[in-house]
C-alpha cells in the first residue's frame, strides 16, 4: 500500500480486503463523503441565494455534485493526454479528485459567505484567533466532526484525499491581517495534528489533485451561477453584449471596488473583445420567449459548450505557478473572472440580498452566543445530541486549551446547521415561535 493510501486512523489497514469489496481505497473515500450527513446537509445551504428559493437556483449540494463531475472529467483528460507528467507532479487519481470536489464545500455554514464572515467575527471576539473559514471547517469535518465509526472521529480518509481537499494548505497567518493567508486557509490550529498526518513537511503548495478541484470549482460556479440568474431575468447578458454604456458602467463599478484588478483593466481597454465573447456565446436576443423550453435548452447547450472549452484550456506543467501544476489559457482565465464579476455585480450586490444578509448575520450571532453560554454553563439540554459525547470528553480532559475548544465547539454547532435548522432554532430560542414540545429537537 502506498503512502497516499494511508489513513488517518489505523493507517496500514487495507479496507479493500473485505470479502466482496472490490473498491479501491480512493473509491471508498468518495463513497464515505457521498454518504455522510455533512454532504446531505448541503441541500439546504446557500450557493448564491438562499436554498429555500427553490430548485431554479443551485444550492451547495447541486454545485458540489457538478464540481465533482467537472473535476473528474478534467483529471481523466489530463491523465490520458499527459500521463508521464501526471506521474511526475505527484500522481492523479480521478477518484481522489472527485472525492475532494464533493467535499470542498462541506464546511460552508448556513447562509454561505455571510455566516462565514459573522462566525469569524464571533470566534475571534471570544479568543479564537484563527476564527472561522469554510475551507478549514471542511478539513475539520473530514478529520474530526463527521460520524462514521464509534472508535474514531471523522471519516478516516486517505492521505491523498485529505491532501486534495487542502485548497489553502496552511494555518491562518494571524500576524498578517491584510494577507491572503489571513483571509484564506484550510486548517485550524486545533487540527494541527491531522494536518501533520497529511503533510509531514512544511509545504504550502497545492497538490495537483487539489489544483484540479480548485479549477473545477471556478469553472462550475462561473458558468452555472450565471446560467441560473440569466434564466431568472436578473442578468442582462444581451444588453452587456451590445450596449457600450452598460458595459462601461459595469467596469467602472468593478474598478471602484478593485482599482488594481488586472482583468477589469483588460475589459476597460478592450471592451469589444468581451462584448464579442458575450454576443457569440449568448446570442439569443429576441429569439426565444423568456422561460420557454427553447430558451432553457439553448442555455444548457451554451453552458455545456463553455465547460468543455474551459476543461480543454488547461495543461499540466512540471513547474509550480499561480494555478499549481496547471497551465491556463490566459484569455480563458480572463473570461472566467469576467463571468464571475457579472454575477457579483448584478446579483450578489443586489439590495434584496443585502437586506437578507443583515437578518442572517443576526441569526448566526445570536445562536453562537446562546450555544457558547450553554457550553460554558454545562447546559446539556441545549447542546445538540451529536456533540454531547465530544463535550463530555472535553470536560474530562486536563487541557490548557479547554476554553478555546469550547468556543470552537460553539462554532462547530452553528456551522453544522442547515439553513432551515438555523431559522427554526433561532425562532424557538428567542421566543419568536415556541413550536411544540413534540417537535424533533437535536
Amino acid at each position: 500500500m502506498s503512502d497516499r493510501e494511508e489513513r488517518q486512523h489505523n493507517p496500514f489497514i487495507n479496507l479493500t480486503n473485505k470479502p466482496g469489496d472490490r473498491r479501491s481505497s480512493f473509491q471508498i473515500d468518495r463513497d464515505r463523503i457521498l454518504y455522510s450527513s455533512a454532504f446531505r446537509r448541503l441541500a439546504q445551504v446557500t450557493q448564491v441565494v438562499a436554498a429555500g428559493e427553490g430548485h431554479v437556483f443551485h444550492n451547495r449540494l447541486t454545485h458540489s455534485l457538478k464540481v465533482g463531475q467537472v473535476a473528474r472529467r478534467l483529471a481523466e483528460r489530463l491523465i490520458a493526454e499527459q500521463p508521464i507528467i501526471a506521474e511526475e507532479v505527484g500522481g492523479i487519481d480521478p477518484d481522489v479528485v472527485e472525492a475532494a470536489a464533493l467535499a470542498h464545500d462541506l464546511g460552508h455554514p448556513p447562509f454561505g459567505h455571510t455566516a462565514e464572515e459573522e462566525l469569524d467575527k464571533c470566534a475571534v471576539k471570544y479568543g479564537l484567533l484563527d476564527g472561522f473559514e469554510g475551507n478549514a471547517q471542511s478539513f475539520r469535518i473530514l478529520t474530526r466532526l463527521a460520524i462514521h465509526r464509534i472508535d474514531y472521529y471523522g471519516l478516516n480518509l486517505t492521505r491523498a484525499t485529505l491532501n486534495a481537499v487542502l485548497k489553502y494548505p496552511w494555518l491562518r497567518d494571524i500576524n498578517s491581517p491584510q494577507s491572503k493567508r489571513f483571509r484564506k486557509y484550510s486548517v485550524y490550529d486545533l487540527d494541527r495534528e491531522a494536518f501533520l498526518f497529511v503533510r509531514e513537511k512544511a509545504d504550502t503548495s497545492q497538490t495537483i489533485e487539489a489544483s484540479i478541484m480548485d479549477f473545477a470549482d471556478d469553472v462550475t460556479y462561473s458558468v452555472h451561477d450565471l446560467e441560473d440568474f440569466y434564466l431568472a431575468g436578473l442578468i442582462p447578458l444581451e444588453l452587456l453584449a451590445v450596449d457600450r454604456d452598460e458595459l462601461a458602467r459595469f467596469v467602472d463599478e468593478w474598478l471602484r471596488e478593485f482599482p488594481d484588478n488586472q482583468v477589469a483593466q483588460v475589459v476597460k481597454h478592450d471592451p469589444y473583445r468581451f462584448q464579442n465573447f458575450l454576443d457569440a456565446t449568448y446570442n439569443l436576443r429576441g429569439q426565444y420567449r423568456p422561460g420557454s423550453f427553447e430558451q432553457k435548452a439553448q442555455i444548457k447547450r451554451i453552458s455545456s459548450h463553455l465547460i468543455q472549452n474551459y476543461i480543454k484550456s488547461v495543461q499540466l506543467s512540471l513547474e509550480y505557478g499561480n494555478r499549481g501544476y496547471l497551465i491556463h489559457d490566459r484569455a480563458k482565465e480572463e473570461e472566467l473572472q469576467f463571468l464571475q464579476r457579472i454575477v457579483w455585480s448584478y446579483v450578489i450586490s443586489n439590495p434584496g440580498l443585502t437586506t437578507q444578509r443583515y437578518g442572517q448575520k443576526r441569526i448566526i450571532r445570536t445562536l453562537f452566543e446562546m450555544y457558547l453560554e450553554a457550553i460554558k454553563t454545562e447546559d446539556l439540554a441545549l447542546i445538540p445530541v451529536r456533540f454531547v459525547r465530544e463535550y463530555r470528553e472535553l470536560c474530562e480532559r486536563a487541557n490548557v486549551n479547554i476554553e478555546l475548544e469550547k468556543t470552537r465547539m460553539a462554532v462547530d454547532i452553528i456551522a453544522s446547521f442547515s439553513e432551515a435548522e438555523a431559522v427554526i432554532k433561532y425562532r424557538r430560542l428567542t421566543g419568536i415561535s415556541q413550536g411544540s414540545f413534540l417537535d424533533y429537537w437535536e
